[in-house]
């Protein structure tokens, strides 16, 4: 639910929650988007985009979902306050079944996180600070489309957190958000380390 400080459309979770209302067994992007677009900039398209990435999917087809956010998140970079998305991603689908879980996941703690933003550190989420979160959530995009094994969680939550931080106009939240880039580039050089020890061991023992 929308705090007393900031106005309902810019609720992340109120826009939502109008998705579990579609009877729809499977949803375009381009539905998704424009049920999203609107007062609170791109920041509720790039949130609902990230979505399907959090759903159990099998193996490699998260890469394939996430490349809409390599669409969205560049226009950040520019500025762009109405999303432009190619055909065919519009045309891409979901299955309703798939969202309608994780949003079931997600609602109870968005809604929870955003009893306590409000617009603050503006410098963060201006022109300036839009642009550079942009160039963040595009990096994030670039992590998810690779096939980089268990490195899919950090990224998406990085991208849901610049989100809510952009549409609410939150400095704070989008902190948390470069926190949890420097969280996932840590998980990657990890992931990279342990990689290599293996294949070095590997090696030894042949």
């Amino acid at each position: 639910m929308p705090n007393a400080a900031s106005p309902a459309g810019h609720s992340l979770a109120a826009r939502l929650r109008l998705l579990l209302r579609s009877r729809k067994a499977e949803l375009s992007l381009g539905e998704l988007a424009a049920k999203m677009d609107g007062d609170g900039g791109l920041g509720p398209v790039l949130f609902v985009l990230t979505l399907p990435v959090l759903a159990p999917l099998p193996p490699g087809v998260s890469m394939v979902v996430a490349l809409p956010l390599l669409v969205v998140a560049p226009q950040i970079i520019v500025g762009r306050k109405a999303l432009w998305l190619p055909g065919w991603l519009k045309r891409r689908t979901i299955k309703r079944t798939a969202l309608v879980k994780v949003l079931h996941r997600v609602l109870p703690l968005l809604e929870r996180v955003e009893k306590l933003v409000r617009p603050r550190h503006g410098y963060l989420t201006g022109r300036v600070g839009a642009s550079v979160v942009g160039v963040a959530s595009t990096a994030m995009a670039v992590v998810l489309v690779l096939p980089i094994p268990f490195a899919n969680l950090v990224p998406a939550l990085a991208l849901g957190v610049f989100s809510l931080g952009l549409t609410r106009k939150d400095g704070l939240m989008v902190l948390a958000g470069y926190g949890l880039v420097a969280a996932s580039a840590a998980v990657i050089a990890l992931g990279v380390l342990g990689f290599d020890l293996g294949i070095g061991r590997l090696r030894t023992l042949f």
